[in-house]
Parts: structure tokens; sequence; C-alpha cells
């Protein structure tokens, strides 16, 4: 399996992850959680990973933090770019067209303050290895901010739909992706792994939720007729609590390098 690239998939995955009621409850979470790392005020070295078009690093960029957004896509890129000029974070924002894999070889790229790696590593080949990688870009006590596709939330949304042969595929093939051009990533990754990962890599969890805990579960007719703050706030609310973490359909792990 090589790793993702979304040249082909840049407009939709704007309008899909970013926009409306998903990209609201997607960016309340994060905002929560990375508080108590932005709280120090401007000024941090922030390197976003397979950044794509950059939405949320161009919110720390305007807050005045330094930011480079790196991403395989040169699509993506010039996304990003757009929104930066549109913006007028120019000064504050630098551009990387490079994997993340390959992120350590500059040393210009390393002893950042925060790493961003989101929605990122169930699009690559190797997962485990990315996580050690991540690390290192970090220096000591800096963080790394952490969102993957969560497999039980895929499990359990096969199982809901009764695909019980679609799902027995799956586990026997390690192949999770959908037909071309979906959304639905090649390798979504449980959270126990990535802890784990996580832990060997010298990283410490200081802050798990789940993003979208039941709003993807929620009937649309029912959901339409809600105010999408409300939606917002019940996400919070629950986003830290078991069991509806665990069948959220993205994890964030907040994590902080401890040597």
């Amino acid at each position: 399996m090589a790793d993702r690239n979304f040249d082909d998939l840049a407009e939709r995955f704007r309008k899909r992850i970013y926009g409306g009621l998903k990209g609201d409850i997607r960016l309340a979470v994060l905002n929560r959680d990375l508080q108590p790392v932005l709280d120090g005020g401007a000024g941090l070295r922030v390197l976003d990973a397979g950044g794509g078009q950059g939405q949320f690093a161009l919110d720390l960029a305007q807050a005045g933090h330094s930011v480079t957004i790196a991403d395989i896509s040169a699509k993506m890129l010039a996304q990003a770019r757009e929104l930066a000029a549109s913006r007028h974070l120019e000064e504050r924002v630098s551009f990387v067209h490079a994997p993340l894999q390959s992120l350590g070889a500059e040393p210009a790229h390393g002893a950042v303050d925060l790493v961003l790696c989101h929605a990122v590593l169930e699009w690559l080949d190797r997962p485990r290895e990315a996580v050690f990688q991540l690390a290192q870009l970090l220096r000591p006590g800096g963080h790394l901010s952490l969102t993957f596709y969560n497999r039980r939330a895929l499990e359990f949304r096969l199982l809901q739909r009764g695909s019980f042969r679609q799902l027995d595929r799956n586990v026997a093939s390690g192949y999770w992706g959908g037909h071309p051009g979906s959304l639905t990533p090649d390798n979504p990754l449980c959270t126990e792994w990535v802890q784990d990962w996580l832990l060997q890599a010298g990283l410490a969890v200081t802050a798990h939720s789940g993003i979208r805990c039941f709003n993807d579960f929620m009937t649309p007719s029912i959901r339409d007729k809600l105010p999408a703050s409300a939606v917002v706030e019940k996400e919070l609310a629950f986003s830290r609590r078991d069991p509806y973490r665990q069948l959220a359909r993205y994890v964030h792990l907040l994590c902080r390098r401890v040597d």
C-alpha cells in the first residue's frame, strides 16, 4: 500500500472534512484540547505535518505563531497558500512540498514547540514509523497534536448497516478503503495501537478526546432540526467520556515529549 496523495480530492476534502457541522465539531475539540499549550501566548514554532489546506494551522498563525505547513500534495499546498494570502498571513507561514517521512532530514524543521498531524496516519503504509518520526521533530517538552480515523467507529458503522461480509473482508485483507474517490481511509487505526506507539516513542498523552462521538450516528432528519451550536456543545461534553469517545469517528491525542 502506498501513502495517499490527495491531489485528486483536494476540493472535496475541503468541503467534506473542514466544512459544515463536522468541521465545527473538529475545531471545537482541537481548540479545547490545545488551549493549555497555547495559553503561554504567541511565538510558538508550529509544524503541520501533512497539513493539507492548513485551516487549523492558519488559525495559529493568525494568533501570532510561526507556522510551517508541509504536505505531499501540491494542490493541497496551493489551496493553503491561497488561504494564507487571503488572510494576509504570508509573513508567518511557510510551505514545504514534502512527505512527512522526509521532514526530519532538514534541521530547520526540527526542535519545534508543536507538531500537528491531523488525519494523516490512517493514509500511510507505515503509521507506526511515522509516529517515531513525528516525535523526533519536537524539542524536549514539545507537544504533538495527533488525530486519526478510528477503526472501531468504522467497524460499528458496518455492523449497524448489516454489512457483515464487507467487515469480514476488511478484517481478513487488512484493507479498509472504499471505492476510488472515497474519503474512507485505507488503514484506520485502533486507539490502543497508537497509544502504545506513542509510549515507545517517548511521548506522554496529556489529553484524549473523541471527535464526532455521536454526530455521524444521528438520523439526519433529527440532526437537521437541531441548532448546530447545541450539537457542538454536546459533542464537547461527551468527547472525553467512555464509551462515547471509543466510537468517535476520529480520535485526538495530545502528547508531550518527555525526554
